[in-house]
């Protein structure tokens, strides 16, 4: 905690840098979107974070989702669409990619999202706007607006929530 109270600053500043430049990538690749958003994580959250009995963190740089960003898009077909541009743009972490889709049995339903840790790719990285961040990660999720609409009921519902959603009604 005390790691990243010190640096949570450049936390702060790759937040407002990536989500600067992932809208700026947007609208050059013309890709409309529903919206961009974007959080440096609370440190409250990531003291309940790394105190979770199954949490499995070292160091802090074992933490992948301190800056995270999520871009909404109107149909899933865009979601592969921004995947592209993020795969080819950042530095992926593929041992932390997340395909929350693909989780699933062909015959549930559920939470869907691709989540990618990032980090800036070389020459970028080396620019003096971007140096102060270079090796940081930061989290992408991407998902559609139906997929997203789903994400927020089961979050709060079914993540956070201490009573347990009937079977018939997370149906």
């Amino acid at each position: 905690m005390a790691d990243y109270s010190e640096c949570r600053g450049n936390y702060d500043g790759l937040r407002e840098e990536i989500d600067r430049f992932l809208r700026k990538l947007l609208l050059e690749n013309d890709i409309k979107v529903i919206s961009v958003t974007s959080r440096t994580k609370e440190m409250e959250s990531l003291e309940t974070k790394v105190s979770r009995a199954d949490a499995d963190y070292n160091n802090l740089v074992d933490v992948t989702d301190l800056c995270g960003l999520r871009v909404v898009t109107f149909f899933s077909e865009d979601v592969d669409i921004v995947a592209d541009m993020i795969q080819s743009e950042f530095e992926i972490d593929s041992a932390n990619f997340v395909d929350k889709g693909a989780q699933l049995d062909p015959d549930q339903f559920g939470y869907l999202s691709l989540h990618y840790v990032s980090k800036l790719k070389s020459p970028r990285s080396e620019l003096p706007e971007y140096a102060r961040f270079s090796g940081l990660k930061f989290e992408i999720q991407i998902r559609s607006i139906l997929q997203h609409a789903w994400a927020e009921i089961e979050h709060d519902w079914g993540y956070k929530s201490a009573v347990a959603i009937p079977k018939s009604v997370r149906r």
